[in-house]
């Protein structure tokens, strides 16, 4: 039916503990596009949804917004219209206000291969306070209706858990000779900012995404600082979280280390002390020991003292395909595996920051510990 509601996907409102935006994608207008929902699957309320479009769309992208959400409160929605019909039902949980112990999960590098929707299949299973994908999302390079397989594809984790992301240089898309940019992804992910550079906050947890592909950038450069400064002057936060799609260091054939990475956010990420960086880029798993000064403070375990330095994880294995690693990993590389892999990721209150990364097949790859 070409009024029928597809592509589903949640994304943090303002507040991300009582705002939700959901996004889809019809054939055809509708008249009056709402999402209904509820605290009970009887539903009972109702936001209206606007259009958000680009020149280059292949349907109908509504937007809607439910605010006055409760915290910690497990919510009930479908979208759509009368005339056109309505999607099936999902559900969503809200985080917690306050102080508690969440978890999120992560990848990068995602594509529309049987490996993709695995692993969205594997993290939806988690059901993670939030996921983020770390650039490189549908590989539609131009081609537009690839962002809708993909996001149709999408739908099995971002209807029931907020999807943000940041953007990788497959976002920078052309048509031809004709560049037209982030416009795509911009329009059809609901982020802050359009999803350049944005930071929220979550129990004691700081999260700050930023688009690499800019990284010249003069004035999201000075936003960064400041939204590092900014995270480490609040006392309530005593985590510090930051993604980017590029990494700085690593060790795929014919890649290695990104110097220019490196001298333009190193000195950042050490002077701020942010704990943990999550890249994608390269198509494989790649962690570093705790670094400082483009070295390892330490080369052995993987339990690490919060604030000795700074842990950069490339989980860039989200299913579009793998690269070779070089024969010799950096001499800072605690792990690396040519493997499509997950993030799962435990932020506490008290005690210690987990890290879990495991195979697209959910074998383990490794687990370390910051605090």
């Amino acid at each position: 039916m070409a009024t029928e509601p597809k592509q589903l996907r949640l994304a943090f409102g303002a507040d991300v503990c009582t705002q939700m935006s959901i996004t889809w994608q019809t054939q055809q207008p509708v008249d009056n596009p709402v999402v209904e929902f509820g605290e009970t699957p009887a539903l009972g309320r109702r936001a209206p949804a606007e259009r958000v479009s680009y020149p280059y769309e292949t349907g109908v992208i509504y937007r809607a917004l439910m605010s006055d959400l409760k915290p910690g409160q497990r919510y009930y929605y479908r979208v759509g219209s009368a005339q056109g019909g309505y999607s099936r039902a999902y559900a969503f949980r809200t985080p917690q206000q306050g102080l508690h112990d969440f978890t999120f999960t992560a990848f990068a590098d995602h594509g529309t291969t049987r490996f993709s929707i695995q692993n969205s299949r594997n993290v939806a299973a988690l059901n993670p306070t939030f996921h983020f994908i770390a650039g490189d999302l549908s590989y539609a390079n131009g081609r537009q209706p690839i962002w809708d397989t993909y996001l149709e594809q999408l739908e099995v984790l971002a209807a029931r858990v907020p999807v943000m992301v940041s953007f990788g240089n497959h976002e920078n898309e052309r048509i031809g000779e004709q560049r037209i940019g982030y416009i795509a992804a911009e329009t059809r992910f609901a982020m802050p900012n359009k999803g350049q550079y944005y930071d929220f906050t979550l129990s004691n947890a700081r999260f700050v995404a930023f688009n690499s592909n800019e990284r010249d950038s003069e004035t999201q450069y000075q936003w960064l600082e400041r939204a590092l400064q900014n995270a480490r002057r609040d006392r309530t936060v005593r985590w510090l979280i930051v993604f980017a799609h590029h990494p700085l260091y690593g060790s795929t054939h014919r890649r290695g280390n990104n110097e220019g990475m490196i001298r333009r956010f190193q000195p950042l990420f050490d002077r701020y002390r942010v704990d943990l960086v999550i890249h994608g880029h390269d198509h494989v798993y790649e962690r570093m020991y705790p670094m400082r000064n483009n070295t390892a403070v330490v080369k052995q375990g993987n339990r690490y003292k919060q604030g000795a330095g700074v842990v950069y994880v490339t989980c860039g294995g989200g299913g579009v395909s793998l690269y070779d690693l070089a024969p010799e990993p950096t001499p800072w590389t605690a792990k690396r595996e040519r493997i499509y892999c997950y993030l799962k990721v435990r932020v506490p209150v008290r005690g210690a920051l987990r890290v879990e990364a495991y195979r697209v097949d959910n074998t383990p790859i490794e687990a370390f510990e910051i605090g």
